[in-house]
């Protein structure tokens, strides 16, 4: 009963996208379901024709089909069956066609939005809330059970085709033989109802095959954040065993999930082929039908038993999606819906005179108090040092300013005011942050350097932003230039060149403030010399605030700020 409401939650998601079009494929499936029916049925009249009439007792179809011709004002001859049979043989097709690339479109479509609302919806997430999340999990849930959920409703709307179809021929079966069509419906749904063991298992192979692919994707994951660590400890062969484990593992389920819903395929396939001999000899023995309505009989029984074939299928596929479907669905209720969404960049907040810290107060749960009745100011335009020991909040001084974080009481004001929801937007946009870690994309070196502006930057200004900071040379050796592909950046650059390019990075956006978290804590005096020179020249037009915890660049600063007591030098 649980997954049943658990069911009816889920299509939400497909009820409320794109009805309209929903609605439509509906309508050709039911449309196509009759026209299928009625095109076997056809075939009794023109069968009574190429016998010449030698079947010639009639039935409740025969009359239906000569009375709608009277009406219609056509003679059943050999011609206008034939002509219809070509026309309505050829409108199925092309609807089919029709509905095929409905069916692909909206299923594509509508993993493209979710895909698109969920990515959103994690990347404007508050700090705190993606630090709690597993990055596999966001990782696994984007690329893999998206789809499966587009699949889960995929085969709702398959199984909804099955049920009209055979619900169809069952309908123009009754038409010739009532007796053979309740026998040929109470086969099939006691066999469903004796299977349904392999549905309840489908459900349980469903969560493992998750979790499988899961600690797969983890593996993958823990190996490339450790590959230093892993050649330098020669311990591939733990990671390859990780791997192996984890992927043979999911080899197991994904065998045991088609096992799971092939082996009653087979057994209905087997069970119809019984049913259908039994009904050509019950039905030749006993002579319980014109020759012709028999023939039609056989052909739509044999058009029925793959429907229930299918109908089993689908429930088994929809069961086996169901985790997949509650991990997308957890996701999207762990996150909540974004805020307004910018379609230009907004206006810096300014900053020409200082930023006001007043009465602030922080913890992080559990812990100790890092900011109690802090107060303090920090000048534009100017190099402020922020020093401390390991543990007294240096960096999340940093993410405080960045708005990362929100004080549990006090205020933060820039030029008086205050950074509140509505200003961290604009206060943002005029930051610019250099971590401790420099990272890159796998692109080109000119897609490294501006790919988080908000405006085209030409290859004149990255050049002298380069020189600026002294890595024009960093550029000038490789053959292509800024055109040069990097991949796994670490081995194309020393450390000290990397933070350089990572400043000229963030230098390109045009901050009005630079935040600087560590920035030179592994490079050597010379790298940290050509840093602070370049950070020198720019605290005239740039407002620096810079985490260290080296005293030997005190003298670069034109103010400290020591957390060791929470007070200004």
């Amino acid at each position: 009963m649980k997954n049943f409401h658990f069911t009816l939650k889920s299509l939400s998601y497909i009820r409320n996208f794109q009805p309209g079009k929903l609605v439509l494929i509906f309508l050709l499936t039911l449309f196509l379901g009759t026209a299928s029916g009625f095109s076997i049925i056809l075939l009794i009249p023109l069968l009574q024709l190429i016998t010449g009439g030698a079947d010639t007792e009639s039935n409740q179809i025969t009359n239906i089909l000569n009375e709608l011709a009277e009406k219609l004002g056509l003679e059943l001859n050999l011609e206008t069956i034939l002509i219809t049979y070509v026309i309505l043989l050829s409108l199925m097709a092309l609807l089919q066609y029709t509905k095929a690339m409905l069916d692909a479109g909206y299923q594509q479509t509508f993993i493209y939005q979710i895909r698109k609302r969920l990515f959103r919806k994690i990347i404007m997430a508050d700090w705190d809330l993606l630090n709690n999340k597993s990055k596999t999990n966001h990782l696994q849930v984007l690329s893999k059970e998206v789809p499966n959920l587009a699949n889960y409703f995929y085969f709702f709307l398959r199984l909804l085709t099955a049920l009209i179809m055979t619900a169809t021929y069952l309908g123009w079966a009754l038409l010739v033989s009532v007796k053979f069509t309740v026998f040929i419906t109470f086969t099939g749904v006691v066999l469903f109802i004796i299977l349904r063991k392999f549905l309840s298992k489908a459900f349980t192979l469903g969560e493992k095959q998750v979790d499988a692919y899961n600690h797969l994707l983890k593996y993958i994951d823990d190996f490339w954040n450790t590959v230093k660590i892993a050649k330098v400890h020669s311990t591939e062969d733990f990671y390859s065993r990780k791997f192996n484990s984890a992927s043979s593992s999911l080899l197991d389920l994904e065998y045991r999930i088609q096992k799971n819903y092939s082996l009653p395929q087979l057994i209905y396939r087997i069970v119809g082929i019984l049913v259908l001999v039994a009904v050509v000899y019950i039905g030749y023995r006993f002579e319980m039908l014109p020759l012709t309505s028999f023939f039609i009989l056989i052909i739509l029984f044999a058009r029925i038993y793959p429907q229930f074939t299918a109908i089993n299928t689908d429930v088994n596929m929809i069961i086996s999606n169901l985790a997949s479907v509650k991990l997308v669905m957890q996701l999207d209720k762990d996150f909540p819906e974004p805020g307004a969404h910018f379609h230009k960049k907004p206006e810096p907040l300014q900053l020409k005179e200082e930023i006001s810290i007043t009465n602030l107060n922080f913890s992080f749960p559990g812990g100790e108090e890092l900011f109690q009745n802090f107060n303090e100011s920090i000048p534009a335009k100017q190099l402020t040092g922020i020093i401390g020991e390991s543990g007294r909040g240096k960096t999340t001084f940093i993410d405080l300013l960045a708005g990362l974080q929100n004080p549990q009481s006090g205020e933060i004001k820039v030029d008086g005011n205050l950074l509140d929801k509505k200003n961290l937007p604009n206060w943002r946009t005029g930051i610019g942050y250099l971590p401790q870690d420099s990272f890159f994309i796998d692109g080109t070196l000119r897609e490294n350097l501006v790919w988080d502006s908000h405006k085209e930057i030409s290859d004149r200004e990255i050049n002298a932003v380069l020189k600026q900071v002294n890595a024009n040379h960093l550029v000038n050796r490789f053959p292509n230039g800024l055109d040069e592909e990097i991949v796994n950046y670490p081995f194309h650059f020393s450390g000290g060149e990397r933070q350089r390019l990572a400043l000229a990075r963030v230098l390109l956006r045009h901050p009005q403030i630079l935040l600087l978290d560590e920035a030179t804590s592994s490079l050597d005096s010379e790298n940290e010399k050509i840093i602070l020179d370049t950070l020198t020249s720019l605290k005239n037009k740039i407002t620096i605030i810079f985490v260290t915890h080296r005293t030997s660049v005190l003298p670069w600063f034109d103010k400290v700020i020591d957390l060791n007591d929470q007070s200004s030098k």
